[in-house]
């Protein structure tokens, strides 16, 4: 078992941070908190590099135990601040925590593969799917038929599946 390495940080950095911020949001429900505790978090790793055993499979538990407790730490820290505030229920079992993390990481590809769609269908796929439009309103918008829309989102569903599944 080797220490970690730089290039190996790197990619862990890139690999994780989506998915530990949209973890980290569950918690403190607000993204640019969860970022700072992502950040607060590889920080930790960075500086503790040549202490931490890597070989792998370690690493991301420690990832994901790291920013949930620094989550935590951060809404006790609020709650101290903020007089008469209830503090959210914490208590999750391994299983329900296992969830959550699963969770986010499939958010995280998501957001990722949704990313990388060619615009037009980035376009479509986000008016359909997170604007909750019918395929009418978005051929009106954008000046196409209704059968393209369709298209693009068929298309654009096939390509995040084949994505997901590892297949492309």
């Amino acid at each position: 078992m080797s220490t970690l390495t730089d290039k190996e940080f790197e990619t862990l950095f890139k690999k994780y941070f989506v998915a530990l911020t949209v973890f980290s949001t569950k918690f403190v429900k607000d993204t640019e908190t969860a970022k700072d505790i992502v950040h607060k978090c590889f920080m930790n790793v960075w500086e503790k590099k040549s202490q931490i055993p890597y070989d792998g499979n370690n690493i991301k538990a420690l990832l994901y135990r790291i920013v949930k407790n620094l989550s935590l730490n951060y809404l006790r820290d609020c709650k101290k601040n903020v007089p008469g505030e209830d503090f959210p229920d914490i208590a999750q079992d391994n299983s329900e925590a296992d969830m959550d993390i699963q969770a986010s990481e499939l958010q995280a590809q998501v957001v990722e593969a949704v990313r990388e769609l060619p615009e037009r269908s980035r376009e479509i796929f986000l008016m359909s799917r997170y604007k909750d439009l019918p395929n009418k309103t978005i051929s009106e918008k954008l000046g196409i038929s209704v059968k393209t829309v369709e298209a693009h989102i068929t298309s654009t569903l096939k390509a995040l599946r084949m994505k997901l599944l590892g297949k492309s």
